[in-house]
């Protein structure tokens, strides 16, 4: 018996496997009755027998049918949840491979349409050509250098490479989340490049990492993530005004980092411990930083709220914003 489905408009069961129809109907014929020649099947669908062996041969090279060689050679379908699930599994990967061509594709398609938009926004791939590029990038500056610093980082940032900016004359400004500040000694050196001019403040969390220099480039990760493998290098444009936008907001948000006093080599305890507080450091980070306990911390938050009439840490940031502590 011929499974239903198997004839004319019935048929269509593997077309979604890339197997036409006419084939379909003789691997049916064969699967209802093992061990037929071609001359049987060929009678059966009323066509040739060299057309019957073509047919057969096809299902064979598509792992749907067997070859038993004997007196007479004849054919009996493979397994289905064996050979219709191996030809599933190709198709998937045909379709994956498929899939992975698109963004090729849309490269075709957008230099067809908008020639300038390689000259606009460049893909950089590779942890050691997106070091290479920000390098590049900072030796390029001119004017100004303005920064999100959040991680993850692939490089160890380098002091001479600031110091080389700042002597010519470049603005730097950075916004670092608390995160890219909370290892031990972090803050310190943080603070040695603002003595050298750096304009840096800290914010609690960052929307990305991001790099505008002159006005003229940006660069910003392909996708966030604990690593990063890809940058998107973007060239004057409405999109880097955007991104230059983004940046003067969060900049005026941000909490400035203190600078140490004329008479002390480091900010007085107080001053250092809002800044850490309105950056959205933990109790436990700001005794790291600080080198106390975080009981001593305690302490000292509790105080100095005290002393600026503050319920909260929230509004001592406030009550300190306004008596020009911070």
């Amino acid at each position: 018996m011929v499974p239903s489905g198997s004839r004319g408009a019935q048929g269509g069961w593997l077309e979604g496997l890339g197997i036409p129809e006419h084939e379909q109907t003789a691997y049916l014929r064969v699967l209802a009755a093992p061990h037929r020649t071609a001359a049987e099947l060929a009678a059966e669908l009323g066509t040739t027998a060299e057309r019957a062996e073509r047919l057969l041969a096809a299902l064979t090279e598509q792992g749907l049918v067997n070859r038993h060689d004997g007196e007479g050679a004849r054919w009996s379908a493979a397994a289905p949840d064996v050979a219709v699930e191996a030809l599933l599994l190709r198709r998937e990967e045909e379709l994956l491979r498929t899939r992975g061509r698109v963004a090729e594709l849309m490269r075709a398609y957008r230099r067809a349409h908008r020639p300038h938009a390689d000259d606009l926004v460049e893909v950089v791939t590779g942890q050691a050509a997106i070091a290479e590029r920000w390098r590049q990038l900072q030796d390029g500056a001119r004017r100004s250098l303005a920064m999100f610093d959040k991680p993850p980082h692939i490089v160890r940032s380098d002091p001479a490479l600031e110091h080389a900016l700042l002597d010519r004359g470049v603005r730097v400004r950075a916004v670092y989340e608390a995160g890219s500040v909370s290892a031990p000694g972090r803050l310190a050196e943080i603070r040695e490049i603002v003595e050298a001019g750096e304009e840096a403040r800290m914010l609690p969390e960052l929307p990305c990492k991001l790099a505008i220099v002159d006005d003229r480039w940006a660069m910003l990760p392909v996708a966030s993530g604990a690593e990063l493998h890809g940058a998107v290098l973007v060239r004057a444009s409405s999109l880097l005004d955007a991104l230059s936008g983004m940046f003067e907001a969060y900049w005026q948000r941000a909490v400035r980092v203190p600078q140490a006093r004329a008479d002390r080599a480091e900010p007085d305890r107080r001053t250092e411990l809002l800044t850490l507080l309105s950056a959205g450091f933990t109790d436990d980070s700001i005794a790291r930083q600080l080198g106390v306990s975080p009981r001593t911390v305690q302490r000292w938050v509790r105080e100095v709220m005290d002393a600026l009439g503050a319920r909260t840490r929230f509004q001592a940031g406030i009550q300190a914003a306004r008596a020009g502590l911070l």
